[in-house]
Parts: C-alpha cells; structure tokens; sequence
C-alpha cells in the first residue's frame, strides 16, 4: 500500500490524495465524517460493487442512515440481486420504507428544467431525502454514485459544476438553514474515465473534494 497525505501542483494548490489498496479504502470510506465529499478511484468493476454492497450494509443496517446509490456500468435490476444476495438486504423492503434508493445515472444526472448541470435530479432528490430522513429518525444519508454517465454524453463542464455543487450543499451553502441533516458523499470514477480528463479538469475536480481515494 501507498499513502500519499497530499499532493501540490506546479500553482500550488494542495489536495489530499491517499493511494491505498481496497480494504484500506473501504475502512476509510466507512469511518468518513458526515459533510465530507469524497472521490474515488476506481480500477474494475468489481471493486466498485464491493464498495457498494458493503456500503449499503454499514449505512442501512449499522449506521442506521438513508443510502443512496448511482449505477452506471450496471443496470438498477442487477444492483437490486446483488445486494439481496450478497448483502443479504431486502432491497424491496427499504426502497418501499425510503432509506434505499438506487437510480441509474442517467437519470439521476440529468438536468432538471432549470437546464444547468448543477441542478440536476440527484442534487434535488438529496434535499428532499434529508427532510424523509428526519421525519424517519435516520442519522443521516450516505451517497455512493458513479458519475461515468458525464463521461458517456460528454458533459464534463457539468460534471465539474456538479461537484462544485455538491460540495456547498454538504457544507450547508446551498440548502436551506432549517434543514439540519448529515450527508457523506462518494463521487466514484473509473480509472479510464477519470483518465480521459484534461490536466486542469483533474485540479479542479480534486480541488472539490476533501479526499481523494485512488485504488492501487
């Protein structure tokens, strides 16, 4: 294992990036504070569905929260088998109950009629389920999401003002002061997507994260 505290670039600026293999990155991603936006890396599929069984496990049944997840390279149908069989969760049971939600990428990234990248539907299901997750006593939300649909379509100025986004809604910047509620968020790439990107698309996007976790 790698671990890197930090990176700077030539400008100066200065990102946490830990290098790590997966168990390492999967303990990180389960002791994660609430209101921190996260990036992760990500060589092969497999490991991404890891990620988000065991997830799903931490949030619903240990952590008592709300879990949301973003699919891209699966289909929501094969998401929902995978983790009533390996996670051994009634994934039909908590959607019904609202503290599951699995959405395909494409329409959980896709714009909302205000047709600005940072509004999209994902962005506006997350304020509504902090309300639901008060109303429901639940500690908080977890969101696991694989962004590679702004890859696919070829939206990338929007995947940036997403992330932008994002990270003021976890900071509390933009939702508003009466809801109080606690939101860890995992912005998953694949490595081939994430190596698509132009060197200053890449600061930028490490730039909107507290932590930027790379699978070795």
């Amino acid at each position: 294992m790698t671990n890197r505290d930090s990176y700077s670039d030539k400008d100066n600026n200065r990102y946490r990036i830990i290098n790590a293999d997966p168990g390492t990155i999967l303990k990180f991603i389960k002791n994660s504070n609430y209101a921190d936006h996260n990036l992760v890396i990500y060589p092969r599929l497999e490991q991404f569905e890891e990620f988000y069984i065991e997830c799903c496990k931490d949030s619903i049944l240990d952590r008592n929260e709300i879990f949301v997840l973003v699919t891209h390279y699966q289909p929501v149908s094969a998401v929902r088998k995978k983790i009533y069989l390996l996670a051994e969760i009634d994934t039909a049971k908590y959607e019904n109950y609202g503290t599951l939600v699995i959405l395909d990428s494409e329409m959980a990234y896709q714009p909302s009629v205000e047709q600005t990248g940072r509004y999209n539907i994902i962005l506006i299901l997350t304020s509504l389920l902090m309300k639901h997750a008060q109303e429901r006593d639940k500690k908080g939300i977890t969101l696991l999401s694989d962004v590679g649909t702004f890859f696919l379509n070829e939206r990338i100025a929007d995947l940036i003002s997403h992330e932008l986004w994002l990270r003021l809604l976890l900071v509390g910047v933009s939702v508003p002061s009466r809801i109080d509620a606690n939101i860890r968020s995992f912005c998953c790439y694949h490595k081939d997507d994430f190596r698509v990107l132009q060197e200053d698309q890449r600061k930028r996007i490490l730039g909107h994260h507290s932590n930027n976790l790379i699978l070795a």
